[in-house]
């Protein structure tokens, strides 16, 4: 085997393998350092590794390119080939050295150097086995031989393997299969996640992740072998991967700011969350407020009428408007008032209720007097439901000798403006994520508390409703 192609498939391997870790990266999350760093944050650093891949490509086309230097003709082609493979390589591995917050870009840069590294593996390997075929009919001894031979020498057999080994794999790794997977994911300390300006180091406080995507045909596999996986058939009206991404980005930094500004006003420092209207989070493709409000709009009046909070909205359009009615609505749109006339459906679930085909939360006014300085986790990409968590951290950072009291603490659930723990997905999951570790007590909605349990029997679950009643159980077991 040609010695670029040696380096070409060492970093497809690696990529592969790659793949198959992002999809089975909780399996060592219950793993944490003497220092507390926990392994999601083990895997900013380990993602370093990956520059191996684009860097492999590199070498072997340079290889390439030097071996076959003083060729002519077809080669000419195929030295430029490599010399963007090279250019494309090198890219990539900077890409993940100096800016590797930047996914999108640096998969567009793998993904146009990937095909262009099959084409060289498939075009080199023939051009090669052509010159080949000539050499041995030019040696007057070996007619017989060129001519049984010239056939299977001149097709690319190592190339043409690889290919479609590649394909198979990548359809088994990659292909959508129209349903959705939840699994386990890994635990994030939010007292290393999250520091508050002027607060302390603070306990053990542990948020915990769960993954949800797409699910490909191996997920089956993974299910087979692992426990607590879950399959759903993926809505019809589900909005686009790239969408769903923008929005839980956004959970996430609302939820940052939801927490901060409630810890605050709990540690007695600033005047917490009031309400500033209804912001639109998502459209459902095709309803009636399709092509009129965006993702990003705050609703503030409806017919005239104020709406602060999703509790207004809701009152005022059970009230007041029927199906298929229109109303006026208000709004601000990148600071600039608008106003559009929005048509209304029955919803799916009650034919009596009318709505817009748009999903909303309550914008709020946060008051945070303190600086807040957040650490970012490649493998949390977003979502609240680390709210909660978050909340009691800061309160933690704020109060002198912590709330903790020496107990390894670890809990789920949003925080709403008023200290309430709201509801949250994939409870058994993160039920059982947490049993893998070393914590004492697992703070949970408490209408989730029953689904918790069914996912770790053995756990310590406690159910709340307010971060109130987490301080108080803590107050109560001091260590």
């Amino acid at each position: 085997m040609r010695k670029p192609a040696v380096y070409y498939l060492f970093g497809l391997c690696a990529a592969f393998a790659c793949l198959v870790a992002s999809e089975l990266i909780w399996l060592p999350a219950p793993l944490k350092l003497a220092s507390g760093m926990q392994w999601i944050e083990m895997i900013d650093w380990l993602f370093y590794l990956v520059a191996i891949i684009p860097l492999c490509w590199a070498v072997g086309a340079l290889l390439g390119i030097w071996q076959q230097r003083k060729r002519k003709g077809l080669f000419i082609a195929l030295q430029s080939l490599r010399l963007v493979i090279a250019a494309l390589g090198v890219i990539g591995a900077c890409l993940i050295w100096i800016d590797p917050a930047n996914l999108l870009t640096l998969l567009l840069v793998i993904g146009a150097a990937v095909p262009l590294v099959y084409a060289d593996l498939l075009v080199g390997e023939g051009v090669e086995n052509v010159r080949a075929a000539k050499l041995l009919r030019a040696d007057g001894g070996q007619t017989a031989r060129s001519k049984q031979s010239f056939l299977p020498i001149w097709l690319p057999k190592r190339g043409t393997t690889v290919l479609i080994l590649s394909i198979v794999i990548l359809l088994v790794l990659l292909c959508p299969t129209g349903y959705n997977v939840t699994y386990p994911g890994m635990t994030l300390n939010m007292n290393r996640y999250a520091h508050v300006e002027g607060g302390q180091q603070g306990g053990t406080v542990n948020g915990v992740l769960v993954f949800d995507r797409p699910a490909v045909p191996v997920d089956w596999l993974y299910a087979s072998l692992l426990p607590s996986y879950s399959f759903e058939k993926k809505p019809e009206n589900e909005p686009p991967l790239t969408e769903t991404y923008t929005q839980v980005v956004m959970m996430k930094t609302d939820a940052n700011s939801v927490a901060a500004a409630v810890a605050m006003k709990m540690a007695g420092i600033g005047k917490g969350v009031t309400a500033d209207g209804v912001r639109v989070v998502a459209i459902v493709k095709d309803s009636p407020a399709d092509g009129l409000l965006r993702a990003g709009d705050i609703i503030d009046h409806l017919d005239g009428q104020a709406v602060r909070s999703i509790s207004d909205m809701t009152s005022y359009m059970q009230k007041s408007v029927e199906p298929g009615a229109t109303v006026s609505v208000a709004f601000r749109r990148a600071g600039e008032a608008k106003v559009e006339q929005v048509s209304t459906e029955a919803a799916p679930d009650q034919a009596e209720r009318a709505v817009f085909g748009i999903s909303v939360q309550t914008e709020l006014l946060l008051d945070i007097p303190r600086t807040m300085d957040y650490k970012r986790y490649m493998a949390h990409i977003g979502g609240p439901s680390h709210g909660a968590m978050l909340t009691l951290a800061i309160i933690d950072q704020l109060t002198p000798g912590g709330v903790t009291f020496g107990n390894q603490v670890a809990g789920t659930g949003t925080i709403e403006a008023d200290g309430t723990i709201g509801l949250i997905g994939g409870i058994k999951q993160k039920a059982f994520a947490i049993s893998r570790t070393d914590a004492d007590v697992f703070f949970v909605p408490a209408a989730l508390a029953d689904e918790a349990r069914s996912g770790a029997p053995e756990l310590n679950i406690v159910p709340v409703e307010k971060i109130d009643d987490v301080l108080d159980w803590l107050s109560q077991r001091k260590k």
